[in-house]
């Protein structure tokens, strides 16, 4: 009978995940949580997990982070329980730190965003002079018309369409979708100041990040690309540290900004890899994506979703059955209910974290020291 055990390292609520985590890592070296002050919908504790496993001195470490996107986090869950449920066998020079669920809240209710509407991906930014954004002002009330309101709604529609008629779809994306930091109750908010999680990895990275010479950084999304492939996906333009991507990935990995399909990609403000190489500057960073796709949506329908989510957010009842079954729309989008895409997920994501672990040395001249379990 074909093996199905990878669907044990899914989950359908967020204690049931945390627990898979924690369980899943018990033998590592180090077990510390960060609990948050708010609970899920059900009640429930929410916190961030971290598991790190090796030697704490390593010169080489692979930090995977899920969960940035907090409807987002439930395939990244299902790939770092997988990972240490069956692959615990490390180089002794090498180590491997799980950051699971950094954004609890948002994966509980199924939002991208923290508890405070901010998009984590738009967050990582100097607030003391965020990205300027002046078009976002002439377009919020049209992002943020209601669909009941069907005259203004329409014309909101006729005016967004112009925009991107006129401007074309990188520069239109980049000022819906880029980060904007003027409207806290809009999509692809960035903040005003450092929120919890971000306090949260400044306080991971200091604790466990200290002491490597080189660090490979995965943050695991999911919602872009062809259906349960995962993409390592490069979000800043080339150079050095894109060359050391390729040689960890191969030719699986795409870098829009650097000319692989720039067409495609507008710029992100504010994102979590490059902040990793300003914030981690005494070791060699390579921080980027990992992204499974799920269900593709056209533009206007996924822009329709984020508006009515949003709305819900500011005005409704988060508890109600609408409320709900938005939140669910949202994570059949970005984690499909679907065992052929569970599947696909677990596969590469512990593919990934393979070829990580064996290539993460890269030219050094060090040979790679027999593996020993974690």
């Amino acid at each position: 009978m074909y093996d199905r055990s990878f669907l044990e390292d899914f989950s359908a609520t967020f204690p049931a995940a945390r627990q898979k985590f924690l369980d899943a890592c018990r033998d590592a070296a180090i077990l510390e949580t960060f609990p948050h002050s708010l609970n899920g919908p059900d009640g429930e504790e929410l916190a961030t997990d971290i598991a790190y496993f090796g030697r704490i001195d390593a010169p080489y470490l692979i930090v995977s982070v899920s969960g940035t996107h907090g409807v987002e986090g439930w395939a990244g869950s299902a790939c770092q329980t997988g990972w240490a449920r069956r692959d615990l066998a490390l180089p002794d020079d090498v180590a491997m730190l799980h950051i699971h669920a950094i954004n609890p809240w948002g994966m509980a209710w199924d939002r991208r965003q923290q508890e405070d509407n901010v998009d984590l991906n738009r967050h990582y930014v100097d607030f003391d002079g965020v990205p300027a954004n002046p078009d976002y002002s002439k377009f919020y009330e049209h992002v943020m018309c209601p669909e009941d309101d069907t005259s203004r709604r329409s014309a909101a529609d006729a005016a967004l369409a112009a925009y991107r008629e006129k401007r074309g779809r990188l520069t239109s994306g980049m000022t819906l979708q880029g980060g904007q930091y003027s409207f806290p109750d809009a999509p692809s908010y960035g903040g005003s100041a450092p929120v919890w999680s971000r306090r949260i990895v400044d306080e991971i990275f200091a604790r466990y990040c200290g002491k490597a010479r080189r660090i490979a950084v995965v943050d695991i999304h999911t919602g872009y690309g062809p259906y349960g492939y995962g993409i390592p996906l490069w979000h800043m333009p080339g150079g050095p540290q894109l060359e050391k991507a390729r040689t960890l990935f191969g030719p699986t990995i795409e870098a829009p900004l650097a000319g692989d399909r720039a067409h495609e990609e507008f710029i992100q403000h504010g994102h979590f890899y490059g902040y990793c190489e300003r914030q981690i500057a005494k070791a060699d960073v390579i921080a980027m994506c990992l992204e499974f796709g799920g269900e593709w949506l056209a533009d206007g329908q996924r822009a329709r979703l984020e508006r009515n989510d949003a709305l819900l957010w500011r005005d409704g009842d988060r508890l109600s059955a609408e409320a709900r079954a938005t939140r669910r729309r949202w994570r059949d989008l970005h984690c499909p209910d679907s065992d052929d895409w569970r599947e696909m997920v677990w596969f590469r994501g512990r593919q990934v974290f393979r070829e990580m672990v064996e290539r993460i040395r890269l030219d050094d001249e060090t040979s790679m020291p027999e593996m020993n379990q974690a």
